[in-house]
C-alpha cells in the first residue's frame, strides 16, 4: 500500500510529486523530481513555501500580540520563531541539522503507575538528578546551539521543587518554555507560579477521553477529573493549554482520537499533540499496539483536514508529522534532526522515545554530544518516518537492549551500522 501527493501537474503528467511507501519512506515520483531533489536551493524554497502556507492559514490564539499557530512552536514573528526559521534554513544547507527543540525530563519521580510509561525504565537510585545549577547550564548550552522550545517533562515535572525557577531562567528572547504534566498538581497556587515564571504552554497527558479508562491506565482513581480542572485553570491564567495523547492500534480502530478531539474542543483547548504509540519504556519490546500503515494514513488525513479547515484545536498528530507535506516542510522524524531529549541525570538521546544515550552533559559539552549523534550512521540522515517503528532500526538498535537494562542504553554498546542497508 502506498499514497501519492502531487504538487505540480501538466497535461495529465506528474511533474513534481512524491509517493509515501508502506515502509514509511518518501520518494519522488514526478518527471522533474530527479533533477529538483538534488538541488538544495529547491528543497529550501519548497520548505519555506509550505511553512508559510501553514502559518498563513492557521491561528489558535495570540501571545503578546503575535499569532500562535502551534502551541509547541514559537509565535509568528517572535524572536524565538525567527531563530527557529534560521535553524531550519541552516539545517537544509549544512551537512548536518541543528536542534530547535529540547525535551528535558527534570525528574523521574511520579505519583502515577502507568504501564505504558515511556520513562518507566529511566528512574535510577544510584544517580542524582541534575542540580539546579547543572540544569541551568544545560538550558544555557541548549539556547547557545539554537534551541527555541524547551519542554519540561518527567516523570511529573511539578514534583521538582525548583521547576518554577528553571522555567523563569529560560531566556524568553531565545526560547519558550512548555510543560507536559499528568495534571494532578495544577492547583491554583502552582498555576499562578507557572504563569509568573513565564510558561508558554502546558500539555495535559491524556490516555483516554473516558475518565474511568484514563484513571485505570494511570493507576490513579479520580485523576481525570482533577487533571481536567487543572488544565482549565491553566487556560484561565493565559497559558496555552492542550492535550498530549498517543494513538494505539486498538484505540484508533475504536476512533478514540475523534472523541479526544471533541473533548479538547468542548474545553476550549488550543492544541493536541498526538503521538504514535511507540514501543519504548516498560513496553520496549512490545510492538502489538503499533499503528498499521492504514491507521497512520487515517490519522494523517484527519489531521490534514483539520488544518485545512482551521479547526481549533488542531490534532497535531505524529502521523501527519511523518507525511509527505510535513517532511518536505522540514519536519519528518524529529529525533536527532530538530529535537533531542535530556534525561534527569544528564544523558542525551535523540528523542523521548528513542532510548539511546549518546553522552552525558556532566562529562562533555552538549554541542559535542549533538554532533556525535547527527554523525552516527543511525542518525546522519533525515528520516520521513519514526525510526522506533522501523523493523530494521529496531533489529540493530532496540532488540539487543537487555530487558533488565536501565534506559537510555549507551549507543557505544550497539553496532554502528546504517540500518537502511
Amino acid at each position: 500500500m502506498e499514497t501519492e501527493q502531487v504538487f505540480l501537474k501538466l497535461f495529465g503528467r506528474n511533474l513534481i510529486s512524491y509517493k509515501k511507501l508502506e515502509s514509511g519512506q518518501i520518494v519522488g515520483s514526478g518527471i522533474l523530481n530527479p533533477i529538483l531533489d538534488r538541488l538544495s536551493i529547491y528543497r529550501l524554497i519548497f520548505m519555506i513555501l509550505l511553512q508559510a502556507n501553514f502559518y498563513k492559514n492557521m491561528e489558535v490564539g495570540r501571545w503578546k500580540g503575535k499569532v500562535v499557530t502551534n502551541t509547541f512552536a514559537p509565535p509568528v514573528g517572535s524572536r524565538p520563531m525567527i531563530r527557529a526559521l534560521k535553524g531550519l534554513v541552516k539545517s537544509q544547507l549544512m551537512p548536518y541539522p541543528l536542534p530547535i527543540a529540547m525535551t528535558f525530563a527534570v525528574t523521574y519521580r511520579c505519583q502515577c503507575k502507568c504501564v505504558h510509561c515511556s520513562a518507566g525504565r529511566h528512574l535510577r537510585k544510584d544517580k542524582k538528578e541534575l542540580s539546579t545549577e547543572e540544569a541551568k547550564k544545560l538550558i544555557d548550552e541548549a539556547q547557545k546551539i539554537g534551541v527555541t522550545i524547551i519542554a519540561f517533562t518527567g516523570g511529573e515535572p511539578l514534583l521538582r521543587e525548583d521547576l518554577f525557577e528553571l522555567i523563569s531562567y529560560v531566556d524568553k528572547k531565545k526560547a519558550l518554555p512548555v510543560m507536559f504534566t499528568n495534571g494532578q498538581f495544577l492547583t491554583e497556587e502552582n498555576v499562578n507560579k507557572l504563569s509568573e515564571a513565564g510558561l508558554y504552554s502546558v500539555f495535559l497527558s491524556i490516555d483516554s477521553p473516558y475518565a474511568e479508562e484514563h484513571d485505570k491506565l494511570r493507576g490513579m482513581p479520580g485523576l481525570f477529573e482533577t487533571a481536567i480542572e487543572g488544565v482549565k485553570r491553566a487556560a484561565s491564567k493565559g497559558i496555552f493549554a492542550g492535550f498530549s495523547g498517543y494513538a494505539t492500534r486498538s484505540g484508533t480502530e475504536r476512533g478514540l482520537y475523534k472523541k479526544l478531539h471533541k473533548l479538547a474542543s468542548d474545553l476550549g483547548l488550543k492544541n493536541i499533540i498526538y503521538f504514535d504509540c511507540v514501543p519504548t519504556g516498560h513496553l520496549l519490546h512490545d510492538t502489538s499496539e503499533m499503528l498499521t500503515f492504514k491507521l497512520r494514513e487515517e490519522l494523517h488525513k484527519y489531521s490534514a483536514k483539520a488544518f485545512r479547515k482551521k479547526v481549533v484545536p488542531p490534532l497535531s498528530s505524529q502521523s501527519w508529522q511523518n507525511s509527505v507535506e510535513a517532511y518536505l516542510s522540514g519536519i519528518g522524524c524529529l529525533a536527532g534532526n530538530i529535537q533531542y531529549y535530556a534525561t534527569a541525570y544528564g544523558d542525551i538521546s535523540p528523542c523521548d522515545f528513542s532510548p539511546l544515550s549518546f553522552g552525558n552533559i556532566r562529562k562533555e559539552p552538549l554541542k559535542k554530544i549533538w554532533m556525535r549523534m547527527v554523525k552516527h550512521p543511525a542518525y546522519n540522515h533525515r528520516s520521513p518516518f519514526c525510526r522506533m517503528q522501523d523493523k530494521n532500526f529496531r533489529h540493530f538498535y532496540i532488540d539487543p537492549i537487555p530487558d533488565e537494562a536501565y534506559l537510555p542504553y549507551p549507543i557505544n554498546k550497539l553496532p554502528s551500522v546504517d540500518y537502511r542497508k
